[in-house]
């Protein structure tokens, strides 16, 4: 599958990007597990089971999901690219964002959120909030954000001959996550014309 050309077409076409984001993230296969899509199953089931969510709600991005990042213009490689993980999932989303907002009493206690270089994740994760996304590294620390770790950590272990890590992410829709990723089209458009 030639996903390059697929997007040039979408831009040619003056498709909405949206659009192409449906078309590349949601029904193409994912190009690091063709020809392994027992592996693809095995992964996106444990999540689905570990979550209790269906499992098409599971999709994978990034450069497992294309063979190259567009963000940061680089090929997949096997065991130093990472495996992104997107979990489209209302009731999910609802679920963490509202441990976080009672794990700091609506806010007024945001010394459980993680300090990155210096400074608390807290508005970050707040912006993020606000564009239907759920980052499980910016939320606060806490019991939640340490299971998510646990479980992360223990199947990026089990998949550690393919991938660097498994990550993921949580959108409160489909709408959200075809916006963030339509993002991913513009960083393609710009890098293309450098």
């Amino acid at each position: 599958m030639n996903y390059i050309k697929s997007i040039d077409i979408g831009i040619a076409k003056n498709r909405p990007h949206s659009e192409i984001v449906r078309k590349i993230y949601l029904t193409f296969p994912t190009m690091a597990l063709v020809d392994d899509e027992e592996r693809q199953f095995l992964i996106l089931n444990k999540i689905s089971q570990y979550f209790d969510i269906p499992i098409v709600n599971i999709q994978i991005v990034g450069s497992a999901k294309t063979g190259q990042s567009f963000h940061k213009v680089n090929k997949f490689t096997k065991k130093v690219s990472d495996l992104d993980v997107a979990i489209i999932d209302t009731n999910l989303f609802l679920r963490y964002s509202e441990y976080a907002f009672k794990q700091t009493k609506g806010f007024k206690d945001r010394t459980t959120f993680p300090i990155i270089d210096g400074r608390s994740t807290y508005n970050e994760y707040v912006s993020y909030i606000s564009k239907g996304i759920f980052r499980p590294d910016l939320m606060p620390t806490g019991k939640k954000r340490a299971n998510w770790r646990k479980f992360f950590g223990k199947l990026s272990g089990e998949h550690k001959d393919l991938f660097k890590s498994i990550n993921a992410g949580i959108y409160m829709s489909q709408t959200f996550f075809e916006l963030k990723q339509s993002s991913i089209i513009k960083d393609y458009i710009s890098n293309k014309t450098v």
